[in-house]
């Protein structure tokens, strides 16, 4: 005995009526966002640095849920445009944050930047800079 079409076409309707259900992306992957601030006594809001006075480069991970990342770390970066860069250093992510004291050697405007990598399988890179101008006040540091 077969089936009809109609019969046929009755079952389709009532499997295509069924919710599915999906399991999620088992490795889906997540992008956090990565501010850089600045921090150091000569800092103000137009963003001066003293040269040779130390500041503290902020990197703050956030996942985007707005919690902090936990774990990973960030490479902090310093270049001016048109020059190669440094090196500042590697730091572990603790709580969403990770710092490094930074000293401007030269006057100028230098790309402060950081990446976090090295976090979660399903937590991408990322990457963000601030700028800071650099000003020689004669080894006064404010």
């Amino acid at each position: 005995m077969g089936i009809s079409s109609g019969m046929a076409g009755a079952a389709m309707v009532t499997l295509l009526s069924v919710p599915m259900v999906m399991a999620p992306q088992a490795n889906a992957l997540v992008s956090p966002s990565l501010s850089v601030t600045m921090a150091g006594s000569a800092l103000g809001a137009t963003r001066l640095a003293a040269v040779n006075c130390p500041q503290t480069a902020v990197a703050t991970v956030k996942m985007p849920d707005g919690s902090p990342v936990s774990h990973g770390s960030v490479d902090f970066t310093s270049r001016l445009p048109g020059l190669g860069g440094n090196i500042v250093g590697t730091v572990p992510v603790s709580n969403g944050v990770a710092s490094i004291v930074w000293v401007p050697d030269i006057e100028g405007q230098h790309v402060i930047s950081a990446v976090y990598f090295d976090g979660p399988p399903d937590v991408r890179p990322s990457a963000g800079y601030t700028t800071v101008t650099a000003v020689n006040l004669n080894g006064i540091c404010a």
